[in-house]
């Protein structure tokens, strides 16, 4: 579900941000103005030059006509020359335009992913790939558009009309003056039309959300989907998404073209009056013929800088909805705590947990967990078991970093998080879960992203410790073979033993382990198990897990119920305790397991 764009008033206006990363590239911004200013001092004098063709040349009767021939072909030649110094300029503006509009928007881009690594996992949860797919996507290419249109066009068009109207002022005041007239009429429509604009635009901008979002869902369901047979089903959700959206841009878009109707019907009935007016000082001589045909000409700038105005207000409010929720995001302070830490830690894995309380960050329900006293040595194996929801993976997230305690506190090796920074506690942490992401890219740099700076070599020596070498060489490009999206080319074991090889490689010290087995088949799992057993070999390692026998060389069973630690011990002491929670469960799977 999309949630509404709500911005802080104490923040910068999106608008000022944009021009803020504009001002960014001074040089780009200068040699643009530059090159348009000449742009537009090599435009004005085609037109300015008709008033003198017309009434020095064409109705001078003292001209005899070759010279009235001779004059023509002056005139002629004099725009032959003209047009390829207007055209370089207008190149040269536009080339110089071009690459500040995608300067700018390359560095916008840069800052939302680096923002976006810098978020809490509990953003990425509230938000949803959908809505941040399409921030990245489309609410971005709606920026560029209008950053375009704002550098290139509207700066030409303001520059143009500007000495357009300077020029018209000095030739005839009152004419220029009742051109002016349809700026203030134009003004006040788009204030009043403005707010039912941004409405709708907003409106348009959350459809889209839930449509990205919806879109997500219906390629990455697309194997469940087709092996129930609810293609229609699928097709009628998203037909309902589609119809939504259809409606909203609909709206959005008759609302925008009765905007510029009633603009360009302001500036017909100025047009009209003008020629009206125009003709009268014509036919009471107080005019030429040529100054009448040139002020209508040069007028039509003066109209194009307003109309320039107009387009960029629509390609704003196209935008903004968007621009908005980015200036969101960059000013969110849903961030990780990645402390700079000064000295390196050497982190051994012993953790110490005491009195942690947590809840999801915004949820009004109950903890997820409560009073949570561990002590963790170094090298431990530990199994972690439990009903779904119980609150096993929260706390390997809150081990992990991801999430703070709402109370009390978690130590490495006796120092809290603070001490030793995020990004150098993860250096020693290592995840296998039960879905392993493979990335659509080779299968060398899929394991080498364990640790980005290792050799070819010392890949494969992962890789062999993961038992995945030799498939991986019967691939048909050994170790360039792409994976495919999610590791789509890639059967399931195959998909869990690139990952163990990925941890191989990384060499950590913690290693969860989070349900890696539960997908694979007995022999799959029972070959995988003894990968663990040498992976997690003086490794502080927490394993959870719902096949118990999973858990069968542990040191250490931890069995949570509603949010706290019911039971703690080795499995062969819980294992006899009569009415305790982690007997029950193994009887419950011996029975599954006898039927």
């Amino acid at each position: 579900m999309s949630h509404p764009v709500v911005v802080n008033p104490s923040r910068i206006p999106p608008l000022q941000r944009l021009w803020t990363l504009v001002k960014a590239e001074p040089r780009a911004l200068g040699r643009g103005v530059f090159f348009q200013f000449w742009q537009t001092a090599s435009y004005i004098p085609f037109y300015a030059a008709v008033a003198f063709f017309i009434d020095k040349v064409l109705n001078n009767a003292a001209l005899t006509l070759p010279e009235k021939l001779k004059w023509t072909g002056v005139y002629a030649l004099a725009n032959l020359l003209l047009w390829p110094v207007h055209g370089w300029f207008t190149v040269m503006a536009f080339a110089e335009t071009q690459r500040l509009v995608r300067s700018t928007v390359a560095r916008l881009r840069r800052l939302v992913v680096d923002q976006l690594q810098r978020m809490s996992m509990s953003y990425f949860t509230r938000k949803g790939a959908g809505a941040l797919s399409n921030q990245m996507t489309v609410d971005l290419n709606r920026v560029e558009t209008f950053l375009a249109l704002m550098v290139n066009q509207i700066t030409t068009a303001v520059l143009i009309g500007a000495g357009t109207l300077v020029y018209l002022l000095l030739k005839n005041p009152a004419l220029a003056a009742l051109a002016c007239l349809a700026a203030p009429i134009q003004i006040l429509l788009l204030r009043i039309m403005g707010g039912r604009v941004k409405r709708a635009s907003a409106s348009l901008q959350q459809s889209g959300e839930v449509f990205s979002a919806r879109i997500v869902e219906f390629i990455a369901g697309m194997r469940l989907t087709k092996s129930f047979g609810n293609e229609i089903i699928a097709a009628e959700q998203l037909s309902r998404d589609i119809e939504d959206l259809k409606q909203r841009g609909y709206e959005a878009s008759i609302l925008l073209r009765w905007l510029s109707m009633g603009v360009q019907f302001i500036w017909e009935y100025t047009s009209a009056l003008l020629w009206c007016v125009g003709g009268a000082l014509y036919l009471h001589g107080r005019i030429s013929l040529g100054d009448l045909v040139a002020f209508m000409g040069l007028i039509g700038f003066v109209r194009q800088g307003m109309m320039s105005f107009f387009n960029a207000y629509e390609s704003w409010s196209q935008a903004r909805p968007g621009m908005e929720a980015i200036v969101e995001l960059l000013d969110s302070d849903e961030l990780e705590g990645f402390q700079t830490v000064q000295s390196d830690v050497e982190v051994r894995g012993a953790i110490t947990i005491k009195d942690v309380e947590f809840r999801y960050p915004r949820a009004e329900s109950k903890p997820v967990l409560q009073d949570i006293n561990l002590e963790i040595p170094a090298g431990q194996r530990i199994g972690l078991v439990g009903e779904t929801g119980a609150g096993k993976s929260t706390l390997l997230e809150l081990i992990m970093g991801f999430y703070q305690p709402a109370r009390g506190e978690i130590r490495y090796d006796g120092r809290l998080l603070s001490e030793i920074g995020l990004r150098q506690l993860r250096r020693h942490i290592a995840i296998l879960s039960q879905d392993a992401f493979i990335w659509n890219a080779t299968v060398l740099e899929n394991i080498r992203y364990g640790r980005p700076g290792a050799t070819d070599a010392e890949v494969r020596e992962a890789a062999a410790k993961a038992q995945a070498d030799a498939f991986v060489c019967a691939l048909p490009e050994g170790y360039q073979t792409v994976c495919g999206e999610r590791g789509s080319k890639l059967s399931g074991g195959q998909r869990q033993r690139i990952a163990l090889a990925r941890v191989f490689l990384r060499n950590p010290r913690i290693v969860v382990l989070d349900e890696p087995t539960s997908a694979l088949d007995v022999e799959t799992e029972a070959r995988l198990l003894e990968d663990l057993d040498q992976l997690c070999a003086g490794r502080t390692t927490f394993i959870v897990a719902h096949r118990l026998s999973t858990l069968r060389d542990v040191d250490r069973v931890l069995v949570f119920s509603q949010g706290r630690i019911v039971e703690d011990g080795p499995p062969s002491e819980l294992l006899g305790r009569a009415g305790g929670h982690f007997r029950r469960l193994h009887e419950l799977q011996d029975v599954r397991a006898a039927t």
